[in-house]
Order: C-alpha cells, then sequence, then structure tokens
C-alpha cells in the first residue's frame, strides 16, 4: 500500500511540474485525491449515493457553478443532452458520439449527462467524455461498466486539458429555472456490477431519501440514473425495483440508462408526479445481439415548468 501511495504522488508532482503552479493545483490536487482514495479502497463496491464526498466550489463555462455538491444555473432554459452505453472507445462509436456531438451543437446544448456505460477504462472513458464535451458541462455518471478509480483518474486527465467533464459520483443535484435533477450514480446490486468491487453502488435508503428530497421542491422533480427503474420488457422484468417512486414521491421524471438500445419516443409532460421514465438508448455503434439499432442520444428541454423529451439518432 505504502509502495502504491509513494508511487502515485511521486507521478502526479511531476505531472505539475512543468506548468503554473497557481492555474494547475486544483486539478492535481482532485487528482492526487482520487489516487490516493484508490490505493485505499478495499475492493468492495464503492459508495457512491448517499453520504458522499461533494465536488469543490467552482465558476464554470455556460453560467453553471457548483456550490455545496450542487451544480447551478440561474438563468435561461435548460437544453439537456442525455447520452449513455458508449461500451468503449471503438472508432466506429467514437465517430457516431462525434456525430451526435454535432447534433447537440445545433440544438444548442446548455448540459450533457452521460448515464453510465460509456467505457471500462481509464483510456476508453477519457475518449468517449471527450467525444461528448463541449461549451457544456458534461456530467459523467457511473453506472455497472465503470470503476471507479478509472473514471476518476479519467475525469482528472480530461480537467487538466481544459475537457469540462464532472464526476457524477460528487455532484449531488443539478439545479436550473424550474427543475432540479437528483443524480443516482452506480448500481444497486453488486452482482450487476460488471466492474466488481471497483464499481459504484447505492442501496435503497440512499434512492429513499433522494426521492424524499426531490418530492417536496418546487419545479419539475427529475432523478438522472445510470441504471434503469423496474419495468417489464417482452413480458420480462427489467430494472431496479428501488429506482420505481413510490405513490408518495412524486416524482416528475426519471432518466435512465437503457435497458434496450433504442430511445424513448417523443414525449412531454409538466409538473405531475406521473413517474415517466426516459432512455437516450444506446450510444455503442458496434454490432449487438439480439438486437442492433442505430446509436442514439436524447434531448430533454425544460421550459416555463413544462418538459419535452426527443430522441437524437444518428441515422448514417
Amino acid at each position: 500500500m505504502f509502495r502504491a501511495r509513494s508511487s502515485a504522488l511521486l507521478a502526479l508532482a511531476g505531472c505539475g511540474s512543468s506548468g503554473s503552479a497557481t492555474s494547475a493545483a486544483p486539478r492535481i490536487g482532485s487528482a492526487l485525491a482520487a489516487t490516493i482514495a484508490a490505493a485505499d479502497h478495499d475492493h468492495t463496491p464503492w459508495r457512491c449515493s448517499g453520504t458522499r464526498e461533494l465536488a469543490a466550489d467552482e465558476k464554470l463555462a455556460g453560467d453553471w457553478e457548483l456550490a455545496g455538491g450542487a451544480l447551478k444555473r440561474t438563468k435561461g432554459e435548460l437544453v439537456i443532452g442525455v447520452i449513455a452505453d458508449a461500451g468503449g472507445s471503438d472508432p466506429k462509436t467514437l465517430a457516431a458520439l462525434g456525430r451526435l456531438h454535432g447534433k447537440l451543437e445545433a440544438e444548442q446544448a446548455t448540459l450533457v449527462i452521460a448515464l453510465g456505460g460509456m467505457g471500462g477504462t481509464q483510456p476508453e472513458l477519457e475518449a468517449t467524455l471527450a467525444a461528448v464535451a463541449g461549451t457544456w458541462p458534461v456530467v459523467a455518471v457511473p453506472g455497472d461498466l465503470e470503476p471507479v478509480p478509472a473514471e476518476a483518474a479519467a475525469i482528472a486527465a480530461l480537467r487538466a486539458r481544459g475537457t469540462l467533464v464532472l464526476d457524477g459520483r460528487r455532484v449531488r443535484t443539478i439545479e436550473g429555472p424550474g427543475a432540479t435533477i437528483g443524480v443516482i450514480p452506480g448500481a444497486g446490486s453488486e452482482a450487476r456490477l460488471v466492474a466488481g468491487g471497483d464499481g459504484c453502488a447505492w442501496t435503497e435508503d440512499d434512492i429513499s431519501a433522494l426521492y424524499g428530497e426531490l418530492s417536496a421542491l418546487p419545479g419539475l422533480r427529475i432523478a438522472a440514473s445510470a441504471e434503469a427503474p423496474r419495468e417489464l420488457a417482452g413480458g420480462e422484468p427489467t430494472g431496479e425495483l428501488a429506482l420505481v417512486p413510490g405513490d408518495a414521491q412524486p416524482i416528475d421524471l426519471v432518466l435512465h440508462g437503457p435497458t434496450r438500445p433504442a430511445p424513448t419516443p417523443e414525449r412531454h409532460g409538466g409538473r405531475d408526479g406521473a413517474h415517466v421514465g426516459l432512455s437516450p438508448g444506446t450510444a455503442d455503434a458496434t454490432t449487438r445481439l439480439p438486437e442492433t439499432r442505430s446509436p442514439a442520444a436524447g434531448l430533454l428541454v425544460i421550459r416555463a415548468g413544462a418538459w419535452a423529451w426527443r430522441p437524437l439518432v444518428d441515422a448514417r
């Protein structure tokens, strides 16, 4: 343990020696904290929801700021790109992500949420998250595929290059005019974690507490989860029962990672506690059996107390 930690310290110190100490310090500090935490991890899933380490306060581009673990924007409408399940950095997938990025630019997106499944290694995560980054912040919510140390290292490397990607484990809420989005990283079952002991997990109590907090807020109440709530697909149950809001939890929307390749069709609504589930489908351009679809993302627009959802499909 000491040897691993010492090597990490020296490596990070070396990375920071060639640049400005003032400008590099926050990034080096974040990377250092992530590396030490990884060295101390005992290979049981990381507790990523509920009580968690929150991101440091920071002013960001596009009128966004981080304050107390909340990503906030106080003016303008929210135009949110939602993407998930790239499955890695295959060249075909990266090309598709680039075209989906162009669609988000055309829609004047103000934020992108990546709902897990974006890669299983640091290089894969750096490549896929960079492909969807732009003038907007990207909130990278780890799912069952992402190892926590690899994602933390990938985000630290991207931030060092000036790419605006935020760790979804450390952003508890996203708050904008007329809406609050509660962020739920990870999976609810250790058995579902492709990343195993390096994966990210939540408990039913974590979900219940977050849904309770959201229910009491004004405006639209939205949850963003890498895992899907329980539903029937082809007569078979999929998703997590704990993610289905209860009758006393009037959540309006649950944005979630896909249980099937296709995105949710166009929908719209308002503050009605209807528990509507919206998924961007899969962004993976490689062949998947038994069903392969064109890579896709979703666009959620929040305006004047109402929401509208539209799939964005790479038709090439």
